[in-house]
């Protein structure tokens, strides 16, 4: 069973990680504000890279860029997933188009069937009186 001071230990390495990660954030979005600005001083630019190390910075762009790539790839199998099922949906509606126009017809051959033999019965019961 944890103790409290387990948990805090727990929760402390998880904070870190959490400020590590902020701190990469942080230091990202300083340097491309930063080569957005031409003007600024360069004593800004290398404040960036002294608060972060540049193998951790490098790192952490090459974790995001794997990331980015599996979800980019997710991204590409949905897509062929959803455009598979567009075209057995368009498929299926066809499909049945062509039986509905089936049941009209076999619909109008019953029809007509039923008022030859209604007319066939009529006949047969008038020639027996």
């Amino acid at each position: 069973m944890a103790t409290l001071e387990d948990l805090d230990s727990e929760s402390g390495s998880k904070k870190e990680e959490a400020e590590d990660e902020a701190n990469v954030v942080v230091g990202l979005v300083a340097t491309l504000t930063l080569e957005a600005e031409p003007d600024s001083d360069s004593e800004d630019e290398n404040e960036v890279y002294t608060k972060i190390p540049r193998e951790e910075l490098i790192e952490s762009l090459k974790e995001l860029l794997t990331h980015f790539e599996l979800r980019t790839n997710e991204l590409k199998d949905l897509k062929e997933k959803y455009v598979d099922l567009m075209k057995q949906q368009e498929s299926t509606l066809l499909d049945l188009k062509a039986s509905e126009e089936e049941l009209r017809g076999f619909d109008f051959i019953c029809k007509t069937y039923e008022e030859k033999l209604k007319f066939l019965c009529q006949k047969c019961c008038s020639n027996k009186m």
